[in-house]
């Protein structure tokens, strides 16, 4: 009885963990929606590249940054997914590239970046919105949760902006916008490693 009412809690923190991320993810949206349609600047002909730019809140930038007349390019690690986006955004009348691209890996980063400047120019904007999340209790978790976790939200920022400040810094412009959770910021129990990494990613 004791270990029903154990997992029904695990299962129910775990759903309030989930929905907190997906409130976080769109509010980052749509506070950068906020600040593009405040620009001075005028951001038409400029390239976009978002990590995992096609589920929820990435898809909204993409949108936002097509009406701003930007060009597109959106990565992701599930070739369906970015199929799916790509739809969406050419619909609404977006010119869009897309690159399967895993960011927690060097290799892949610098290659997709590589084909994103071919295709479109160099990066004028760089917009990280890869994550992943696993929850649990601690002892549920294995050591490959959390690597794989700091591949994605801590490495997949640094390994994508590497690869995009030499051309920004040789133009003399650019701009890179890092968005994780705030799940790692003040007290109270939540899963981990959730907890700690978007900290790290922070630190970015």
């Amino acid at each position: 009885m004791q270990s029903k009412r154990r997992n029904t809690g695990v299962r129910a923190h775990e759903a309030r963990t989930v929905a907190a991320w997906l409130v976080t993810g769109a509010a980052a949206a749509w506070l950068i929606k906020q600040r593009l349609r405040q620009q001075t600047r005028p951001l038409a002909g400029e390239t976009v590249l978002i990590t995992r730019g096609s589920p929820r809140f990435g898809l909204i930038l993409a949108h936002e940054f097509a009406r701003a007349g930007c060009r597109l390019a959106i990565c992701a690690r599930d070739e369906e997914e970015l199929a799916h986006a790509r739809i969406q955004l050419q619909q609404a009348g977006a010119e869009v590239l897309t690159v399967v691209c895993d960011v927690g890996e060097r290799d892949e980063v610098d290659l997709m970046v590589e084909q994103v400047t071919r295709h479109d120019g160099p990066i004028d904007i760089l917009v990280n919105t890869a994550g992943i999340i696993q929850v649990g209790p601690y002892a549920a978790l294995k050591l490959r949760d959390f690597e794989q976790a700091l591949d994605t939200i801590f490495w997949g920022m640094v390994y994508t902006s590497m690869a995009v400040v030499p051309q920004m810094r040789a133009r003399g412009h650019g701009r890179i916008v890092n968005i994780t959770s705030i799940g790692g910021r003040g007290k109270g129990r939540r899963p981990r490693p959730f907890k700690s990494l978007p900290n790290s990613a922070a630190a970015v």
